[in-house]
Formats: structure tokens, sequence, C-alpha cells
């Protein structure tokens, strides 16, 4: 992606930051930035230079209380997307998208949308650190086998073909809802340990609640968003060394967008792939 384009993405982004933190804050919904924008907080003050997406987590209580919130909470522009209303791909989260761009990503489901930042819920996963575990393990089973329910290309690897012809003969809702049940079986206000289920980095998604602490706000390019309390922490069982910038070849945006369009909204898009 060329830098001017990234820049202007990064900036749509920010407005849908900006718009997603006036409503929490209106409505005290409770809020963190995540990954590599909690990353870019602390080390960026803003948006990796590299970066081309944005990360919020909530408790599963306010994110459910968040996607309850009627239509007209949003700008005309935004729009939620949610595994509820998703008509394309099930995930186990939910993108606020801006309705006047244009993104297609070049995922096998060529999924078509706008500016997108992700939202997350975080699940509680109990007191006890070795039933946590389990009970986190059970969680990522159920999502690997919802996310090898919608795998089209053919695996080469007979475990993953195996495991994707098991898949699909799940129905899909059934295995999300059973997913999102199990996950709120445990309180995230009542677990010491915690853990995005929908995140990039499996077991180091999990960890003490107590990294999370009381929402802090950080300075983000012009404007002030919540991040988790102990950064350190929470940075530091994502990454390691955070502060370490990554080799050259690896500072690229880890999605890949089949076409982007800043200026066209996404229910006007007539390309080769259908909304």
């Amino acid at each position: 992606m060329q830098e001017n384009t990234l820049k202007a993405l990064q900036s749509k982004l920010l407005d849908l930051m900006k718009v997603f933190h006036v409503v929490c804050e209106k409505h005290q919904l409770l809020y963190y930035m995540i990954g590599g924008t909690m990353l870019g907080a602390v080390r960026h003050s803003g948006f990796i230079p590299w970066d081309d997406d944005a990360d919020i987590g909530m408790p599963r209580e306010d994110y459910q209380k968040l996607l309850a919130l009627p239509t007209e909470e949003w700008p005309e522009y935004v729009h939620m997307k949610t595994p509820y209303n998703s008509t394309d791909r099930i995930i186990s989260y939910s993108k606020l998208m801006n309705k006047n761009t244009t993104l297609v990503e070049g995922s096998e489901n060529n999924l078509v949308g706008g500016v997108f930042i992700d939202i997350f819920p975080l699940d509680g996963a109990g007191n006890h650190l070795p039933s946590a575990k389990v009970h986190f393990l059970n969680l990522l089973l159920l999502r690997i086998l919802l996310s090898y329910n919608q795998i089209l290309t053919p695996e080469k690897r007979l475990s993953r073909r195996v495991l994707r012809y098991y898949a699909k003969k799940q129905d899909r809702q059934r295995l999300f809802r059973k997913m999102e049940r199990k996950a709120m079986n445990k309180l995230f206000n009542d677990s010491l340990y915690v853990g995005n289920i929908g995140g990039s980095w499996g077991f180091k998604e999990f960890m003490p609640k107590s990294y999370l602490g009381s929402p802090k706000l950080y300075a983000f390019e012009s404007e002030h968003f919540w991040g988790v309390k102990n950064s350190d922490a929470y940075l530091t069982s994502l990454y390691g060394d955070y502060m370490s910038f990554p080799p050259v070849e690896k500072r690229v945006s880890h999605h890949s967008f089949k076409f982007i369009d800043l200026k066209l909204p996404y229910d006007e898009y007539k390309g080769d792939v259908s909304i």
C-alpha cells in the first residue's frame, strides 16, 4: 500500500475511533485499545506507521450493550457489522464501518465493506490458572472450527483437511452460538483471568485481568483514547520486547486489500465481487 493511501486510511480509522469514543463516553461503556493499537499508543503516540487497522476490546457486558444501541446513536455514515447481522462471514467480533468508503479484503472470501475498526468482546476465564487455561482452550477450538467451516480454498496438509471436513459438517450458526454461550459462562468482572477469543495471538491473548485494570487515557495522534492500565505487562505478554522495531522487511500492513477507494460508498461498489 502506498504511503499516501495508508495515511488517508489511518485518518479514516482515527475518525471512527473518535465516533466510537464519543458513543462509549455518552453511555458509560468501558473499552480499551488493544493489540497493535495499544502498542502504537505507547511506542508511537498514535498508529504504528505501517498499520492499517485499529483494535478495541470491551468487557462482554459493555460489548453487548454497545451492540444493543439503536442505529440513531451513530452518524449516518457509520455501520456496526456484527455476527448477528452479517450476511457473509461469521466472526466472533464486530466491525464499526465507514459506509462512505470501500475495502475489499483480499482473502479467499473476498469480503466487501468499508474502512473499519475491530471491536472484540473480552471474556472472563475464571480464577484458577489451570481451569482458566482449559476454558480458554475450549473456546479457541470452537473458534478454529468456526473458521474452518467457512474456508473455501483447498488444504494441502492431511490434518487440516480432516479438520475442515469435520467443521463443514457442523451448522455455522450453531457453532457460533455454542462458542458465545461458553464464552459468556464466566463473567469478566468475576474473573481473575480474561481473554480475547477473537484475537490473533492465541494463548497470548489470555492473561491476568490486572494487566487491563481500570482504563487509562493515552495520547493517540491528535486525540486521547482509553487503553490498558498496565501497558508494559500487557504488551510484553503479547509481543515480548515491544519497544524494539521489527526488521524493515516486516514493517508492512498485515491486511491484503484487493481494492481500496476511500471516497466510494461500499454499497455502490461495482467490482467483480458481490456485496
